[in-house]
């Protein structure tokens, strides 16, 4: 999606306290979607298919993307300064041969994950400045000053991490690379906090969101994947 998720992480012990994302549905999956879950879409792009299917005896979000994009947005405002965990389940069936990493022509991922990040503008550089405060003035009046995106990504190895080819504000950050397996579900965990400081330098004002996505816009492509158990925690002091 170009405008705009090694093995599972041993972290800190999680304090008790209620996952501030709601579950995908409150009763079967029916295809629709509990608030405040919504479509985030990119305008002019082709949206991809966004379902909700019962696997192994529980709901989860299948993303169908033929030459397209598009994700499930939870909308958050919670506390950056916190030690915030996400952890989440996501597996795909295929991978996207054409893609490349943090490169404009190949800027596809069978799966992501995007955490939506609020930062003082001040704490921009001038130019990214800027081009946030036009894009907000012309495009999107909530567009974040900073997003993490967890990939999976075909060529590149866990680990690696750039910019985004199209905006500095977005870091991306590889988690299962080609060596990953097809058609299984993996586990991840990441501490939001620590990451972002090592991406943008400090921590959040604030966390407004997290998207799942998958994306085939660039190489036209087709990739089929699924996300399951999203939860956020805080880790304990």
């Amino acid at each position: 999606m170009r405008r705009l998720l090694l093995a599972l992480l041993v972290l800190a012990p999680l304090a008790q306290a209620d996952n501030p994302l709601t579950p995908w549905t409150a009763g079967p999956p029916t295809g629709e979607w509990s608030a405040p879950w919504k479509l985030a879409d990119i305008p002019k792009l082709k949206p991809s298919v966004r379902t909700l299917v019962e696997q192994d005896g529980r709901p989860v979000l299948r993303i169908q993307a033929d030459a397209a994009a598009g994700g499930l947005l939870h909308p958050l405002d919670l506390d950056g300064a916190e030690a915030w965990q996400l952890s989440w389940q996501w597996r795909t069936e295929q991978k996207l041969d054409k893609a490349r990493f943090a490169t404009r022509e190949g800027d596809d991922y069978a799966a992501r994950v995007y955490v939506l990040l609020d930062y003082p503008l001040d704490s921009l550089s001038f130019v990214t400045r800027q081009k946030l405060r036009l894009a907000r003035t012309f495009f999107d009046p909530d567009l974040p000053a900073a997003t993490l995106s967890y990939v999976w990504d075909n060529r590149a190895a866990p680990g690696t991490h750039a910019r985004s080819a199209y905006t500095e504000t977005v870091e991306m950050r590889v988690l299962r690379g080609p060596e990953a397996p097809l058609g299984q579900w993996l586990s991840e965990r990441r501490d939001l906090r620590a990451d972002a400081i090592a991406a943008f330098g400090s921590a959040p004002r604030r966390i407004l969101g997290v998207v799942f996505a998958a994306d085939s816009d660039n190489t036209g492509e087709s990739v089929e994947s699924y996300f399951a158990a999203p939860q956020l925690q805080r880790a304990a002091p």
